[in-house]
């Protein structure tokens, strides 16, 4: 299998994942091609380029869209016909391509900022749920003015309207102090079965009794065949009552799914790619996922935290979060959806216990949106931190738009 190039590097030939490849299999002719070709024959499949496009235009060979499929036959025709291959390209051999940095300047991409930014978004968990304007700036309604965007983040091309997440009121809740990352205590059920399974187990042993039974010439003794179902009993409630606190442990360890690509090859985006990426994606979610107000709920409106704060969730001692996507009930401010977006730098166990363990919220879920691919490290953190009212969605940047899918 290897790895293809897609319609969205179209006039964009960032080439970052030129410098990533390790076996240099990634070519284009300067001045000729507007995009640029993965050679089959040389790819090893180590999955380096994938990440490191800016405008995720790269998939595995068995993961291409549907509607990218040819370009699996124009990377590997490019390689023995050129101008056959650049037939097949969308605008064909008259498209004149744009200079690398040029590409790069007009249309920056990457993820959000690093962890330590993620951490500066963190504020403290969510108190007293009232949500409050910040006066220094205009309210970016989502509905209303998409003046509201920066320019350079334009919104993709839209896909069949998604449905909207449900609305769900928040709870007032108490506010909090300092959140510190902490670990959960056995169950005493748990250490009360398993003080009498080692009890049992010793008169098993110690104390046989009589023999009642005899199979294969081995004799089984009164205190076995009583005692021993009562003990099977008693380590099935130790493992029930232990099975979330297991589940925690093993989420509080990294998996190593991808560990021989991360290996490969140490590459970050720059602090603007990051943060046009994260700007783009909230964007994105907010117009597809939260378009408030609208004529079902005229009483919601949406605000988005990026590029510059609009809405914050005010805690008790005049403390403030801001989340990502607000979206509160007019009148009043009163917030009834709170979304969280993460990208690959940002989606970190630090960022689970610090910033999504303060926005969740017992009536209302946190919506959590993260990178595709990396399901099942977001739920790991999840579980690490405690989190139970949430729900994860992925995303990802197609040629046509954002594509969300819920877990």
């Amino acid at each position: 299998m290897t790895f293809v190039i897609t319609q969205p590097c179209i006039d964009v030939q960032d080439q970052s994942c030129v410098d990533v490849c390790p076996v240099d299999c990634i070519h284009f002719d300067e001045g000729a091609d507007t995009m640029l070709y993965i050679d089959p024959v040389e790819c090893i499949d180590c999955g380096a380029c994938q990440p490191a496009c800016p405008v995720s235009a790269i998939f595995p060979e068995a993961d291409v869209p549907a509607d990218q499929r040819p370009f699996t036959e124009i990377n590997q025709l490019w390689y023995s016909d050129k101008a056959a291959a650049r037939a097949k390209v969308p605008g064909g051999e008259a498209a004149a391509p744009a200079p690398a940095s040029a590409a790069a300047a007009a249309a920056p991409a990457g993820d959000t900022a690093d962890e330590a930014t993620g951490g500066q978004r963190a504020a403290d968990e969510v108190g007293e749920a009232s949500a409050a304007p910040v006066p220094a700036t205009e309210s970016a309604n989502v509905g209303e003015s998409p003046a509201a965007a920066p320019a350079a983040a334009a919104p993709a091309a839209q896909s069949p309207a998604p449905e909207p997440e449900p609305v769900a009121a928040y709870a007032q809740v108490p506010a909090g102090g300092a959140v510190a990352m902490s670990r959960p205590m056995p169950s005493p059920a748990g250490l009360v079965s398993i003080l009498l399974f080692a009890a049992l187990f010793y008169a098993l042993w110690v104390f046989p009794g009589p023999t009642w039974l005899t199979i294969g010439g081995v004799g089984i003794g009164a205190t076995v065949v009583v005692l021993l179902p009562l003990a099977l009993i008693l380590g099935l409630v130790v493992f029930g009552s232990q099975a979330s606190m297991l589940s925690r442990f093993a989420s509080s360890h990294e998996r190593r799914l991808g560990a021989w690509r991360a290996g490969r090859v140490e590459w970050r985006r720059s602090e603007e790619s990051r943060r046009f990426t994260l700007e783009r994606t909230v964007l994105d979610i907010a117009r597809d996922r939260f378009a408030y107000p609208n004529e079902a709920a005229p009483d919601l409106h949406t605000y988005v935290n990026l590029p510059e704060p609009q809405m914050a969730i005010e805690l008790g001692g005049g403390e403030k979060l801001f989340p990502d996507i607000v979206v509160t009930r007019h009148p009043g401010n009163y917030p009834v959806m709170v979304a969280q977006v993460e990208t690959r730098e940002t989606l970190t166990r630090e960022q689970a216990h610090y910033v999504w363990k303060r926005l969740e919220n017992k009536e209302a879920p946190l919506y959590i949106y993260i990178p595709a691919g990396m399901a099942a490290r977001a739920e790991d953190y999840a579980k690490d931190a405690g989190l139970e009212n949430y729900r994860l969605r992925t995303w990802r940047h197609l040629p046509q738009g954002m594509l969300v899918r819920e877990l």
